[in-house]
């Protein structure tokens, strides 16, 4: 079931929804490199050869978190990019328009629900 073309004010609470979730995850990104690389950027110290093992698990941790949370502010930046030309809110296969619910819960999808299927089947 394709969705409608978005309206103006449609547009801007996605922007600023978009941009609000891009905030966010700065600031998880922040958090995460600190967690990682500690304070000054220096990977581990004297307390960290103490706790060694909890340590190396922590920093793998957040890095694997710090490489998803790039990955989904790439898409944001892509998604505010698309809305600034005009092709928010379209199917990037089939070109439909997705439907609102969709872009409330993924407000950077790039796909209709029926194309992501079929992409993720692949």
């Amino acid at each position: 079931m394709p969705g409608r073309k978005l309206s103006d004010q449609d547009l801007a609470n996605f922007k600023e929804l978009l941009l609000h979730v891009r905030g966010v995850i700065t600031g998880d990104i922040s958090k995460l490199e600190q967690d990682a690389f500690g304070i000054d950027g220096e990977v581990g110290g004297v307390d960290a050869v103490a706790d060694g093992g909890s340590d190396s698990y922590t920093q793998a941790f957040s890095l694997e978190l710090l490489q998803i949370d790039e990955h989904t502010l790439r898409e944001i930046d892509e998604a505010l990019e698309r809305l600034s030309e005009g092709s928010f809110g379209r199917c990037e296969e089939c070109e439909s328009w997705l439907l609102k619910d969709r872009l409330r819960a993924i407000p950077y999808a790039t796909h209709c629900v029926g194309c992501q299927r079929l992409k993720e089947q692949a």
